[in-house]
């Protein structure tokens, strides 16, 4: 029996798929499009149609990928790829990738935005299509990029998804042969073959710009990419948070600012072009690959002393910074609000400043304060309510 193990959890859930011959060990179980994908194995190998670099999309474990290199490696060839958008993702590929011997030269896990080049050598697409894994426009961006030349011949998709948007099935179904969708218990399994590519002169463009600004200075122009929080519009959380410090903070000439969860940037860029006599030194984090080369972009248009960071860890160094911005997403939880509390406590020099931005005050202060910072102000602002925290 061949194994995979995703964790080391004492009590975790032991599944056997393709008629036992494969047990798979993770926390929670696999997820049911996980599951779909590998039930497609035992078909692809009886076609025995050799394949070149297959190309795993929207895995969030790896199981689809190492089932297919362990069930399936006499029929590949080149390199299998397991894409992601987003750092924490990567970090759990790489680790799993590792735990399970699977050999760097032929198993690698990467995140990018641009899968043009990434996809251009492969005759297989294997794509999980999971609720909450991002934007219906960003999975049209992705799909038409997996349609575009250059590429070595036909391109099969083998796609599981438990919600498939129509427009996404309706372009499916203009590009490609050999199309069949199916139900199997709640997911819906799409499969077909590329026959018609799409010229790049013929792709959407998917860069979207808006104009922001701080109250007395020039508005300015920024992008998103597809998969950015607030894609195509101004974040109000975040310019609430800019707007609040450009009105209460004094800044000191190159003073230095973590902006982190940057998203495309605006927080950090709103104030270098707001102050540029204080010569600002702004590092930008953000774990989201899509809102990286959105902030990536921006940087070029309105460039600054400034460094990018594509971490999931919240890197910088210690004790270093003078304010930290903290705009942290909410899923139901006060996880990740957390973790950029305990970032800022890190980072920030000892009377440093915490501009925090949340929904409400109660359960942030509660977490700031055990965190060692003390209460300066609190304002309402656009909805939202800003919290300036100093670093005890």
């Amino acid at each position: 029996m061949l194994t995979i193990s995703l964790t080391r959890h004492p009590h975790a859930r032991k599944e056997l798929l393709l008629d036992k011959t494969l047990r798979v060990v993770s926390r929670s179980g696999l997820n049911p499009t996980e599951t779909a994908l590998i039930g497609c194995l035992p078909a692809l190998k009886k076609a025995a149609t050799p394949h070149s670099a297959p190309l795993f999309l929207g895995g969030r474990t790896g199981a689809v990928a190492m089932a297919t290199w362990l069930l399936c490696g006499d029929i590949l060839r080149g390199n299998l790829t397991i894409h992601t958008f987003d750092a924490h993702t990567l970090q759990t590929l790489s680790r799993n990738l590792t735990e399970n011997h699977a050999p760097e030269s032929l198993v690698k896990a990467v995140a990018e935005t641009d899968l043009t080049a990434l996809a251009a050598p492969s005759s297989l697409v294997f794509w999980q299509m999971t609720r909450g894994d991002g934007t219906a426009e960003r999975d049209l961006e992705t799909l038409e990029q997996l349609f575009t030349p250059p590429t070595a011949g036909p391109r099969q998709f083998l796609i599981a998804a438990d919600e498939l948007n129509e427009t996404f099935l309706k372009r499916f179904r203009k590009h490609c042969d050999s199309v069949t969708v199916r139900r199997q218990g709640t997911i819906t399994l799409l499969q077909g073959t590329l026959a018609k590519p799409i010229e790049s002169a013929d792709r959407a463009e998917r860069m979207a710009t808006f104009e922001v600004s701080l109250k007395g200075h020039e508005p300015i122009t920024l992008v998103t990419l597809p998969g950015c929080f607030c894609h195509r519009r101004a974040d109000m959380g975040g310019l609430a948070l800019t707007e609040i410090v450009a009105e209460h903070v004094s800044f000191d000439k190159g003073d230095r600012i973590m902006d982190m969860g940057c998203g495309c940037g605006m927080d950090g860029i709103l104030l270098a072009t707001a102050f540029p006599e204080k010569q600002l030194k702004i590092d930008y984090q953000d774990s989201n690959r899509c809102a990286y080369d959105s902030a990536k972009e921006n940087l070029k248009r309105y460039p600054h002393a400034s460094k990018l960071i594509f971490s999931a860890d919240g890197e910088g160094k210690g004790a270093s910074y003078d304010l930290f911005l903290a705009n942290p997403p909410y899923f139901g939880d006060w996880r990740i609000a957390e973790f950029f509390i305990e970032t800022a406590s890190k980072l920030l020099k000892k009377g440093g400043l915490l501009a925090f931005v949340s929904k409400r005050e109660g359960k942030p202060l509660e977490l700031m304060q055990k965190a060692g910072f003390d209460q300066l102000g609190t304002f309402s602002r656009r909805g939202y309510t800003v919290l300036l925290m100093t670093r005890r």
